[in-house]
């Protein structure tokens, strides 16, 4: 540990501590009073001066007390070895009696001095201290973490435990607590300061005598201002995520909106023509239109399911079961539920694949998400097919759906819901199937990835662990 000579006090050693320096002192005091006694005569106020310089530095260490004790002690020694008559406590001249009287009172005065002069240092380097905290404190300002800084007053008050807290009574509300101990309350605290705004510092500890009220109440504003800082920055965070929501929601609701009336005005059509008792179709006309009804009914009932699994995520009810899952049973189930395919989907998906942890239900959610968004963007325009495969490593399975139209850019943007595209495209898409696969395999703790197709288009790839596999 560095001395430093503006914070030393001789209160710092124990008592226990300080004697026995003075204990040493006097001893080589006597050492030395009998030495000079074997070369007599000497001069007695030489003698004097080195144990005047001793006692000065005795009661730099041990304080002033025991400083003018060895200085009494000293005069006891000088009078007895080397002022004659020797050997008694009698002092024949006069002029030894004025030595031995002002050398005491030189060592009384100055060891008096010395512990006033060390009172004062450590009275002006405690100020700076103070100074110093009070002016971190309010420099950090709105960057300052509020409990840190409650944290750094209780220490500078030298508390147990220190609370910030609002209001009186019962509905007393306790913001912010560090320490230990017991609870501080109203009666109880050894420390309440208020401060403007309703706020009251409680603190538990030793009492403070005579502490600067300046001090402290400068010290409780700043750590009220710290936590009035933090508490507008979280409310200017959630403010600013409520108008995100806000947005994202707007827009979703304007890109729904386009996507329901497509079908319903498709079927509407179709409809009214088959009801039509004075149309003649012929039968390829009746199929088209039977085609476009069964289309239509597809995209609502998907649009539909989306929107029910979008409000359960906002929600925040949505729980994933994780058990061991056969990938090719859900991928098969995924494409039974979903619209009829036919020919825009290629599966390659062994029955042989490992066992994987997933929600069977969820996952099959994802995969109908994936492969309708692959067909609805590329199936019925792409010369190639959707591909949906799955293959394992080393501790997993990868199913990966691979489409040849638009790459991600074209069907919602890389961010989510939250910028959604604004123009006034007549295909464009609310891209809630992408966004349910992303939420769904975070709930299921599955990586999914949104890559881009060799030639152009885009692959989904999912990896799923293996069941019983170290993630």
């Amino acid at each position: 540990m560095s001395f430093d000579a503006d914070r030393w006090s001789p209160a710092q050693l124990p008592l226990a501590a300080r004697a026995a320096v003075a204990a040493l002192g006097v001893l080589a005091m006597w050492v030395g009073v009998v030495v000079a006694q074997q070369h007599a005569p000497i001069d007695l106020t030489v003698v004097l001066l080195v144990l005047l310089a001793v006692v000065l530095g005795l009661a730099l260490v041990t304080g002033p007390v025991l400083g003018i004790v060895t200085g009494l002690v000293a005069v006891v020694l000088v009078n007895w070895y080397l002022v004659p008559p020797f050997g008694t406590f009698e002092v024949a001249s006069p002029d030894n009696v004025v030595a031995l009287v002002v050398f005491a009172l030189v060592t009384g005065v100055v060891s008096v001095l010395v512990e006033l002069n060390a009172r004062i240092r450590a009275r002006a380097s405690r100020s700076q201290d103070r100074a110093g905290l009070i002016a971190d404190l309010v420099a950090k300002g709105d960057d300052a973490d509020p409990e840190l800084s409650l944290e750094r007053v209780r220490q500078a008050l030298e508390l147990d435990r220190l609370s910030l807290v609002r209001g009186n009574g019962p509905a007393r509300e306790v913001l912010a607590t560090v320490g230990a101990g017991p609870d501080a309350n109203s009666d109880t605290a050894t420390l309440t300061v208020a401060v403007p705004g309703g706020y009251r510092l409680l603190g538990i500890g030793p009492e403070r005598i005579a502490e600067e009220p300046g001090f402290v109440e400068s010290l409780a504003a700043a750590a009220v201002r710290s936590y009035e800082s933090d508490r507008m920055e979280t409310e200017q965070q959630r403010a600013e995520q409520l108008t995100a929501v806000d947005s994202a929601r707007t827009a979703l609701l304007a890109s729904v909106g386009h996507d329901l009336r497509t079908p319903l005005s498709g079927l509407r059509l179709a409809v009214d023509a088959l009801k039509d008792p004075g149309s003649h179709l012929d039968e390829q006309t009746r199929h088209a239109l039977l085609d476009t009804v069964d289309d239509s009914t597809s995209r609502l009932s998907e649009l539909i399911t989306n929107l029910l699994d979008m409000s359960r995520l906002e929600a925040g009810v949505l729980a994933a079961t994780l058990e061991p899952t056969a990938v090719d049973a859900v991928v098969a189930a995924a494409l039974i539920a979903g619209p009829s395919y036919a020919e825009l989907v290629r599966v390659d998906v062994d029955e042989s694949l490992p066992i994987v942890l997933a929600d069977p239900a969820l996952l099959e959610r994802v995969v109908e998400n994936i492969v309708s968004n692959a067909v609805r963007h590329a199936g019925p325009t792409s010369q190639q097919p959707v591909d949906v495969s799955a293959y394992p490593t080393e501790d997993s399975v990868v199913v990966d759906v691979v489409d040849h139209g638009p790459g991600l850019g074209e069907r919602v943007p890389s961010d989510g819901l939250g910028a959604l595209r604004a123009s006034g495209r007549a295909d464009r898409s609310t891209g809630l199937g992408l966004e349910i696969v992303r939420r769904f395999c975070a709930a299921m703790d599955v990586d999914v990835a949104f890559l881009s197709t060799d030639g152009g288009g885009l692959t989904v790839r999912i990896t799923l662990p293996i069941a019983g596999a170290s993630r």
